[in-house]
């Protein structure tokens, strides 16, 4: 599935970016060219919203002295980046799963107050927004340059990273959930 350049898009991207979304004043497409023109509430989601763009794989440029943005459609070099990192991504939680596990553990410790047994849906959302934040460097990517085709390689990576993120979460809930004296 190729996703297709458009407001609606750039628009989702920004608002994700932005925080509640509420800093996205106007979208509007340009008929001359294709291009979106993004309106932000400030200067500060401006620039939240240009990285967001940037790390999605679109190029965007800043507007002419105020709060807008032009994105102008997919980049190749940043969706090879993108890619990259997805690969990466991937590959860490091929077999990291004993520092899921510790983890897991101190999220635990982390959430059990004054003897409480802690939620696992608590500690295990703790896990995956760590998980979901890590940032590693890019694996070198095929020399592609078909947009469409970065796209799709795009979109099975990202399955393929959702999988094995589930995996983890599964085996860090197996973790939490096993009576504590099997872990001392």
């Amino acid at each position: 599935m190729t996703v297709r350049f458009d407001a609606g898009l750039v628009e989702r991207v920004c608002r994700a970016a932005t925080r509640s979304g509420g800093g996205v004043v106007e979208v509007v497409t340009d008929r001359l060219d294709g291009s979106v023109w993004v309106r932000l509430s400030s200067w500060r989601q401006r620039g939240e919203a240009r990285r967001a763009l940037t790390a999605f794989g679109l190029s965007s440029r800043d507007g002419s002295g105020d709060v807008t943005l032009q994105v102008t459609g997919w980049d190749g070099r940043l969706l090879r980046r993108r890619l990259g990192s997805l690969l990466a991504l991937v590959d860490d939680l091929g077999g990291e799963w004993e520092t899921t596990v510790e983890l897991a553990e101190y999220c635990y410790d982390r959430r059990a107050v004054h003897g409480l047994e802690p939620d696992p849906a608590d500690v295990l959302a703790d896990v995956e927004a760590i998980l979901r934040r890590a940032v590693p460097l890019p694996h070198p990517v095929p020399a592609v340059t078909d947009v469409d085709v970065l796209l799709e390689l795009i979109d099975a990576a990202e399955d393929t990273y959702e999988r094995r993120l589930a995996e983890h979460l599964d085996h860090a809930e197996r973790a939490i959930t096993r009576p504590r004296s099997a872990i001392d």
